[in-house]
């Protein structure tokens, strides 16, 4: 039978590996340092986000002399001196739902706003690079999510047609993203965010339901 997902694109952080709060945490602690605050900004607007979009949000509700590129530079030390285990983050079940998807042939993407660094790091950590067809980083285009471009080009890269693809996400952002550019969206529900999550076409309470709803479906293989 033909599959109908011939590709499924996983987002990376808070679906592949729980670094979602450690990642919001760290922002805390380092603004901190230079007596900034993101209490009055939603934490949905973190979520899946990446610096470059986040900077101008902190900086226009703090008063202060400091720039984005000052701050910038000190946040990536901060990052080196404040390093994640993501080893100990990774979900228990990614290896086997990409094991699963491998044997039934279907294509597999990444595609996470966080940076190529990061992302090579985290799928070292979890002995998951082999299992993706490509791996994709929004700090390749203008804007990453919840601008489509990176679904977009993914689809185009795995040379599918979005009808035929899969994403599986949790963020505002990255259920945004996915939508816009045209693929269903499974998200993996959120208990610690109070994130909106509408816009998915299902809900997942664990990622290992990625597996069980595709068999039950018969959608794949």
């Amino acid at each position: 039978m033909t599959p109908r997902y011939e590709g499924i694109i996983f987002d990376m952080d808070g679906v592949l590996v729980d670094s979602e709060e450690f990642y919001y945490q760290r922002r805390k602690a380092f603004l901190k340092e230079y007596d900034l605050s993101i209490e009055q900004i939603p934490i949905p607007l973190f979520v899946g986000a990446d610096m470059r979009s986040l900077w101008e949000l902190i900086l226009e509700v703090n008063d202060t002399t400091h720039d984005e590129a000052f701050l910038n530079e000190k946040y990536l030390q901060y990052k080196i001196e404040h390093p994640i285990d993501y080893s100990e983050l990774i979900d228990p079940d990614a290896k086997r739902v990409l094991q699963f998807l491998k044997r039934k042939g279907v294509k597999i993407g990444l595609a996470s706003s966080s940076t190529m660094d990061m992302i090579q790091e985290v799928l070292k950590a979890g002995q998951l690079a082999s299992y993706f067809d490509i791996v994709i980083s929004g700090t390749q285009f203008k804007k990453s999510k919840p601008a489509p471009e990176i679904y977009t080009y993914t689809v185009q890269e795995l040379g599918l047609e979005p009808k035929q693809c899969l994403a599986i996400e949790d963020s505002e952002k990255g259920i945004r993203s996915a939508h816009d550019a045209g693929i269903t969206v499974w998200a993996l529900k959120d208990t610690r965010f109070g994130m909106d999550q509408q816009l998915a076409d299902v809900q997942l309470d664990t990622l290992s339901d990625v597996c069980k709803k595709l068999q039950k479906a018969e959608k794949i293989g």
